[in-house]
Order: C-alpha cells, then structure tokens, then sequence
C-alpha cells in the first residue's frame, strides 16, 4: 500500500512527464507550421525554382498537413495556451493545403509557345493577354527585331524583357532567351513559297521556335514547304567548340513529302541554302525568344542580322566538318 508521501510524489512525476509531452507537442506543432510557412513563403518568392515543385515537396508537405491536423484538432479543448498553439497549427493546415491545391492543379511552370504577332489568353482568365509582337525578315536583317511583349492586365500594360518577371493576378511570368530562327522559302524558279508548321502554334507561321529537345539536349524543330511537297527537320546547335566553331548554325535534313531523305546538311543565318529542288533562307540571331514561365513566353529578337564573308566561310567549315556524317540518320548524330 503506497504510503502518502509517495502517492503525492507519483502523482507530480506524472503531472511533469504529462507538461512535458504536453510541451514537446506544441513544439512540434510550431515547428511544422514555420517549416510549411517557409517553404510557401520560398516557393511564392521563387516560382520558378525547380526543387519545390518536385513530388518529393509535395509529399512532405502533405505528412506535415495531417501530422498539424491531427495535433491540432486535440488542442482545441485545452488550456488557452494551446489553443494558441492549436490555432498556429490550423494555420500551417491551411498554408499547406494552399501549397498543395498550387502543385496538383496547377503545377510546374509552362512554357508559352506563340507566333508573333498572336495574343495569347491564359485559361480562365479574361483580363489578361500576352501579345507577342510582329516579326518580318527586314525586322532582322537590321537588327530592330522586338526584345519584349506586352503583358495586359485590365487596362494596365506592362512590357516584359528577358531577364525579367511580372506578377499578374494569380499569374507570375518571366522572360527568358530562347532560339529562334526566321525561315523564307522559295521554288527553282525563285516563286515564294509558303512555310507550314502543321506541329506548332501557328499553322502558317515561318518563325521556327524549336520546342522540342532532343535525346542529346539539343532543340529541335520542323517544317513543311506544301507547295514543294517538302518537309524538313531541323536541329539548333549554338556552336560547336570542338570543331572551332563558335556561331550558331542549323543541321538540317530535306525530305521529300511522304518519301525518302534528298539532303541532310547544314545552314547558317543569312545564307541562302539551294537544296532538293527550293531555297532556303535563315535568321537565326544568338539568343532571340523572349520566354516566360507559368505562362513561358517566346519571342524572336534580332541580335544579329546579316551573316558576312566569315560566316559565310564558317558555313563551309561547318559542311566540311558534317560532310562524313551525311549517310548517318539525322537524330542520331553527336558532336564529336
């Protein structure tokens, strides 16, 4: 039979151990409710910051939810003390909850393809628009090409260069640089042509804007000349060190519609390429597409226009270099 004295000590060791899972408890639940403010307040201050919107993020922020929950929900009758502590962690619930609705229905940020001179909406949203301005081949030739688009937002409009980033309504956008290349067309017989790109944004568009990248990293585009029955793929390279080469160029492969390979080759900005039976011409300046991000936006700029003698003699090396990987099939080939 336990003695008083004893009896009164028990019960003090219990009421410590108690405060002290009681204390451990309202630290937990401050520390993952900052934890989770941190993480939102990085993410909000870094949209386009890759490792937050990895499944992994989600995931612990999704434990923390339910953990916060969970200690929370049993806080609510206690001392007022914890009530506080409870309200902090309902706090953390929702931030997460926030976070969470941001990565599952939203997601990623995305790239924003348009041709020029289009307007682009984002869904759901009728008070903003992306124009993307007019481009023409003397837009290039001269170097005045366009370095930003317009971002409307009500009656405010505001102009976004590369390097830039603009908060609108629930949107952010940034611009980055971003290949691109104009492309011109003509017959035999020097009769223009029209340019088709049934894969892009812009059914009838002649600026390439090479979304896709390829299994070595490198960009990718193609086109089609219907008049001619012919369709090309191109591959962008911004140089090639290894070879002494340090513009951009353009490898290419001329295909016949619905038939075999007639070309493979290379082209450079400015020089006209007369292959397979037509005439090609490219701008491609060095860096030239504006592009943004939760929309990504890209537009071409004219860095460079006109390629002159030393291009021109760096095409040649440049065909000479390629000349011995012309038999080879064109996706597969790698710098040496």
């Amino acid at each position: 039979m336990l003695q008083w004295p004893a009896f009164r000590e028990q019960r003090r060791l219990r009421a410590h151990l108690f405060e002290t899972a009681r204390m451990r408890a309202d630290t937990t639940i401050l520390g993952l409710a900052l934890a989770v403010l941190a993480l939102a307040t990085f993410a909000l201050a870094n949209p386009y910051e890759a490792g937050i919107h990895r499944w992994e993020a989600a995931l612990a922020v999704a434990l923390a939810a339910i953990v916060l929950l969970i200690m929370s929900l049993r806080g609510i009758f206690a001392s007022p003390r914890q009530r506080f502590v409870t309200l902090a962690g309902l706090g953390g619930v929702v931030i997460a909850v926030a976070f969470l609705a941001a990565e599952l229905l939203v997601g990623p940020p995305q790239r924003i393809l348009s041709a020029p001179g289009q307007t682009y909406r984002p869904p759901n949203s009728a008070n903003v628009a992306i124009i993307f301005p007019p481009l023409i081949p003397g837009d290039l030739e001269h170097g005045k090409s366009p370095s930003f688009v317009d971002v409307i937002s009500g009656k405010r409009v505001v102009p976004l260069r590369a390097g830039q980033q603009v908060r609108v309504h629930s949107y952010v956008l940034r611009a980055d640089n971003w290949p691109a290349a104009y492309v011109q067309a003509w017959s035999a017989k020097h009769a223009a042509q029209t340019v088709t790109q049934p894969a892009a944004v812009s059914f009838v568009s002649p600026v390439l804007q090479f979304p896709i990248a390829d299994k070595d990293g490198l960009l990718t585009d193609s086109f089609a000349v219907p008049a001619l029955h012919r369709s090309v793929q191109l591959k962008y390279y911004p140089g090639l060190p290894s070879r002494g080469i340090d513009i951009p160029f353009l490898q290419l492969e001329i295909d016949e519609e619905n038939g075999g390979s007639l070309f493979g080759g290379v082209a450079v900005s400015g020089k006209a390429l007369k292959q397979a039976g037509m005439e090609l011409r490219f701008d491609h300046p060095d860096d030239d597409v504006v592009g943004d991000q939760e929309p990504a936006i890209h537009e071409p700029l004219g860095l460079e226009a006109e390629v002159g003698p030393r291009a021109r003699g760096l095409a040649e090396q440049i065909a000479r270099a390629w000349q011995r990987r012309a038999a080879t099939p064109m996706w597969s080939r790698r710098p040496a």
